[in-house]
């Protein structure tokens, strides 16, 4: 069933188009929520299942999409998984749901669930949800923007992959449950000026992977969207002080342990903090894009004196 709901919604200019796609195989709960959203000002257009949502979207755009987690065919995480395989990766994706259970949650995320909303959800929460979807749009558009100025041959590896699933992971579980959330980046430059070798960028993660929580802290390389072979450490529970001083500690044993009689390294280190709550600062553009995370982590390193060693020169952010 298809049923396009004709709202003239007043926007503001450069913002994409209120536009919701609704997927539920359930036409009562389908009508039901698209009468509701319609009330509250948005344009909606529904389908009923995974599979219409996927060929719809292949002609149509809709900046965020709200699906039912159960349904025939192709239910609501096969569906987020089957759309971000095919590079969307700046749709805003809501899964309706009735399960509260973290391991759940944790799935959708993996599979790139942007946000949970329960069908019982009062107007109020299902009005902020619906925003902060398309103010993550706008934050998504803005960066492929960039991406794009900054050369059509430059892909990040943020984009899509392990690292961008583990950041959405513990961004939304600490949005969820309120706690802290650091990001460093490490960047090892030879001596000689060239940047470091694949297999010492590998060399190098096993060290950063031994010299962190097991289980809680996740280090992995990526490239940037300046082609750069980065390391990123993702820390859960961790502040911004906490994590500083975490790199200031890596860069020393990156230095200890990568020295070679002929080569020798810079190893630099920048950190970002995501904390729920904060009314301002650039860290509030963290939910709505896990790159812009490794960019201000990126844009922060500075030399750390204190962790200099004479065999190398480190530096930390």
């Amino acid at each position: 069933m298809s049923n396009v709901q004709n709202t003239a919604v007043t926007g503001v200019a450069g913002r994409p188009p209120q536009r919701i796609l609704l997927v539920d195989d359930d036409e009562l709960e389908l009508e039901l929520m698209a009468d509701r959203l319609k009330s509250l000002g948005f344009e909606t257009h529904t389908v009923s299942d995974g599979s219409a949502a996927l060929e719809l979207l292949q002609t149509q755009s809709f900046p965020v999409v709200i699906t039912d987690w159960q349904m025939p065919r192709l239910d609501g995480i096969r569906f987020t998984e089957s759309l971000r395989n095919q590079g969307d990766s700046e749709t805003y994706i809501i899964m309706l749901t009735v399960l509260d259970d973290d391991s759940s949650h944790e799935r959708g995320y993996f599979a790139g669930v942007d946000d949970y909303l329960s069908k019982r959800a009062p107007d109020a929460k299902v009005v902020a949800a619906i925003r902060a979807a398309f103010r993550a749009v706008e934050m998504r558009q803005a960066l492929h923007a960039v991406r794009q100025q900054q050369g059509a041959g430059i892909v990040s590896d943020v984009a899509s992959g392990v690292l961008a699933d583990r950041l959405r992971a513990e961004v939304k579980r600490a949005v969820r449950y309120g706690r802290n959330l650091s990001v460093l980046v490490i960047q090892l430059q030879a001596e000689s000026g060239a940047p470091a070798a694949a297999d010492t960028m590998a060399r190098a993660v096993k060290v950063v992977s031994d010299a962190i929580r097991v289980d809680i802290d996740f280090a992995t390389r990526y490239r940037g969207l300046d082609g750069t072979q980065r390391i990123a450490v993702v820390l859960p529970e961790t502040n911004g002080s906490g994590a500083s001083g975490l790199g200031v500690r890596l860069s020393a044993t990156l230095a200890a342990r990568l020295l070679t009689p002929l080569e020798a390294f810079t190893a630099r280190v920048g950190c970002a903090s995501f904390t729920p709550g904060q009314e301002a600062g650039p860290s509030q553009q963290i939910a709505a894009s896990i790159e812009a995370l490794l960019r201000e982590a990126e844009a922060s390193v500075r030399v750390a004196p204190s962790a200099s060693t004479p065999q190398r020169r480190t530096e930390t952010g």
